[in-house]
């Protein structure tokens, strides 16, 4: 959805270079006015506002961010009154004008907190002030929040499929019922450093208590009292670090011919979701698919139009499945389908719709002539490891082709 933000700033050339970097770099629209002063009918409907901050703005500025819009200050002063008028105002950033690098700092201020609502920060701490006060924080910052008020409570919040995922974690040290420390070392049996930051907050000026910390699997250290410039800049850093890995991980694990997850990601996910399974008992099934006739389709029409029909098979495999399962390429003409939360009964009325559909949906070859393109699957539940279910699965695929193909089989009609 198309962003739009607003300038006001009187100053000579740095609004036309900010509007400018903006809309090229983001997809954004942006409007630039000199004059607070100019009434704006629509005032309220902006993501975010860049505003020069001076006594002109300040009616503005205290509007705004009291309606708790996200609000970025412009200034060309780092004196320490500024800064503390700045972190006093509760804006969400600020931009020195007169640096020659601004419309890069801008741009990648702009990006953060537009990304930022994607997000979800839990805080962790048995201080129901220190909740409020990093609550209020994250807000500035465009991120949403959950709150615990101990170690436990935010354990099972993060084990409980339905709930929104997390992103990131802050969590105090001292809490009862379960402390901070404990807290760092359930959660990383399950999420490895790069996937779940975990941020430790403390009064502690203890190092070794410090170092423990990190080595059982914290991300950074956050000594309290903080300065709030310090623990954004340092929840800023965790976030891209996670962003960056996301991406590298993203490249790793997908399939470059058809777009979909690939077998490395399939062992990743899939280990995950059987060991939520074995937790807490929710269903999870597996569904092996082989596109019947495939090597004749190659053979016949040549490899282009072979790879034209995975692209198209993945296309309907991610169309006829439900918002939570997951399509993974497992290789060749294989594919696999995660489906959580989901027994064997239902996995089974999931992908025999999904197989009517696809017999009945027509491929085009490159001469416009119809292609009817087929699939076998098979669909199991039975836990056990992972590799032990795919092999299920794959034996319940198999007697679906040797019973006429274009068909499902599943452990229940063995």
């Amino acid at each position: 959805m198309l962003k739009n933000i607003l300038i006001i700033d009187d100053s000579f050339s740095y609004p036309s270079l900010l509007k400018n970097k903006l809309e090229t770099n983001l997809n954004v629209n942006c409007q630039l006015i000199n004059d607070a002063d100019v009434t704006l009918n629509n005032i309220d409907d902006y993501s975010i506002y860049f505003i020069r901050l001076n006594d002109k703005n300040k009616h503005l500025i205290d509007k705004l961010i009291d309606d708790e819009k996200i609000v970025v200050l412009l200034t060309d002063y780092d004196d320490i009154e500024t800064r503390k008028e700045i972190q006093i105002s509760g804006a969400s950033d600020y931009i020195l004008t007169h640096k020659t690098s601004t419309g890069d700092v801008a741009l990648t201020i702009a990006r953060r907190l537009i990304n930022n609502i994607k997000l979800t920060i839990m805080i962790v701490d048995d201080s129901p002030l220190i909740l409020s006060t990093l609550a209020i924080i994250l807000e500035t910052q465009n991120l949403n929040y959950i709150k615990c008020k101990n170690g436990q409570e935010a354990w099972d919040y993060i084990n409980n499929p339905d709930t929104t995922t997390i992103d990131l974690i802050i969590t105090d040290y001292e809490m009862p019922i379960m402390d901070g420390y404990e807290l760092i070392k359930l959660v990383r049996t399950t999420f490895p450093l790069e996937e779940l930051p975990i941020l430790v907050l403390s009064g502690t000026e203890d190092t070794s208590i410090i170092a423990r910390f990190l080595k059982n699997g914290a991300n950074d250290y956050i000594p309290k009292p903080f300065i709030n410039e310090e623990f954004i800049a340092r929840i800023s850093n965790s976030l891209n670090i996670l962003e960056m890995f996301k991406k590298i991980r993203n490249m790793a694990m997908t399939d470059h011919l058809t777009g979909l997850h690939n077998r490395a990601y399939f062992y990743q996910a899939g280990e995950q979701l059987l060991a939520i399974e074995k937790r807490s008992y929710i269903p999870l099934s597996i569904c092996m698919i082989d596109i019947d006739n495939f090597k004749s389709i190659n053979d016949t029409y040549g490899h282009d139009t072979g790879d034209r029909a995975l692209k198209y098979m993945a296309n309907s495999l991610k169309n006829n499945i439900r918002e939570s399962d997951i399509v993974i390429r497992f290789g060749g003409e294989e594919f696999i389908i995660l489906l959580p939360n989901c027994p064997v009964n239902e996995a089974y009325k999931v992908i025999n719709n999904m197989t009517k559909n696809i017999a009945n949906s027509v491929f085009y070859l490159d001469n416009g002539d119809e292609l009817q393109i087929t699939i076998s699957s098979g669909v199991t539940s039975k836990l056990g490891s992972l590799d032990s279910m795919v092999m299920e699965a794959d034996k319940y695929m198999y007697i679906a082709k040797q019973s006429g193909k274009n068909q499902v089989y599943t452990q229940e009609l063995d």
